[in-house]
């Protein structure tokens, strides 16, 4: 999910897809939370379209395990101690200062029906929230994506020590997806098991896929593939937004457990291009306040529901969709500014300082 910063064009790309994923989630949540919504089914298109906008946390999973995984893929991963440091250096700051901040926003002006009693904190301390109902979808809602994403990151060796570079276990992991997802609609009561890794171990590995197919490849793709790639990836997504919304192909179970490798292999198609790619079909993505967006999307991520809650209960957001998401966003914009320059980039400078300490020491 988080981003460092851009110095290339396609880092500037990448930093494109991080920002469309964080603001489709964004607009999502603020379409979702609003007393005057429909609820039930959808009918208007406007409702269609922002429901789909929730696919953008199928993003940045397929993100995770593109990136995280292109070292292992071209074989130069990094030494364990080094893979932890940059793991619990870009995420841990910016969550626990989220974390916090909540727990006092709310114990100060609401709302207080998803504040945890202080025993609890040190479970999201842990990344470990989801897997208890007194915890899950309480203090920040969104966090219970960085508890599984922080799963991935401890288990990313080890998929990567078995893998060796196999493209067969990375399918096997998106077929075992899948029937997880499947066991989790019809044999399992709970639910945490559907906020768990093993539910979305299938969009981390068909990000890894896309990695490992590209390293292999080991060479930028042409104007023409990165055009298919683009225009394929962006109809997968918009097939699964319309299947999603579509009474075809009813059964529940089976749609269900679909419809989110469908959209990770549209993502995973358009991430290749924008990591690979060249000429124009990509340059859309390097638009510099989409990848502005991309750089603080961490931010953007942790703060957008807080916000929205806050305000919410205060009655201070407007009524109407428009105008309540530009408050939102603009809110949320701004404590992402403040939460990449005064903790992710000075955590991110410092990690660096001390990894070329020993080689000037040395020199």
């Amino acid at each position: 999910m988080p981003s460092t910063p851009s110095s290339t064009p396609h880092r500037a790309a990448l930093d494109g897809v991080r920002g469309l994923a964080a603001l489709g989630v964004l607009v999502f949540h603020v379409w979702l939370y609003r007393d005057n919504r429909h609820h039930g089914a959808r009918h208007a298109l406007l409702d269609h379209l922002l429901f789909s906008a929730n696919a953008g946390l199928i993003a940045f999973f397929v993100l995770s395990g593109f990136l995280l995984y292109r070292p292992y893929a071209r074989g130069n991963a990094p030494g364990a101690g080094e893979y932890a440091r940059r793991r619990i250096t870009r995420i841990v700051p910016a969550y626990y200062a989220c974390g916090l901040g909540c727990f006092l926003l709310y114990s100060t002006v609401g709302p207080d029906n998803i504040l945890p009693k202080a025993r609890e904190l040190p479970a999201f301390a842990l990344f470990a929230q989801n897997y208890s109902l007194t915890t899950l979808m309480q203090l920040n809602p969104v966090l219970w994506t960085l508890s599984v994403e922080a799963a991935f990151y401890i288990a990313l060796p080890l998929i990567a020590l078995v893998t060796r570079g196999r493209e067969a276990f990375l399918v096997a992991l998106v077929v075992a997806g899948v029937g997880f997802n499947v066991l989790d609609q019809t044999a399992f009561h709970s639910e945490i098991p559907g906020k768990t890794l093993p539910a979305y171990i299938g969009i981390f590995a068909i990000g890894m896929l896309a990695a490992l197919v590209l390293e292999r490849r080991n060479r930028a793709l042409t104007r023409s593939s990165t055009a298919w790639c683009m225009l394929l990836g962006v109809a997968i997504v918009i097939l699964r937004a319309a299947w999603t919304e579509s009474p075809v192909f009813p059964d529940p179970v089976l749609r269900g457990a679909l419809l989110a490798p469908l959209s990770a292999v549209g993502f995973a198609l358009v991430i290749a291009a924008a990591a690979r790619g060249t000429g124009p079909s990509m340059s859309w993505l390097r638009w510099t306040p989409l990848a502005y967006a991309g750089l603080v999307s961490y931010g953007l991520y942790l703060w957008h529901v807080p916000v929205i809650l806050v305000l919410d209960e205060r009655g201070a957001l407007p009524t109407a969709l428009v105008p309540r998401l530009g408050m939102v966003l603009a809110i949320t914009l701004a404590i992402a500014t403040v939460s990449w320059r005064l903790i992710e980039q000075p955590v991110l400078r410092g990690r660096r300082r001390a990894k070329l300490t020993p080689a000037l020491e040395a020199a």
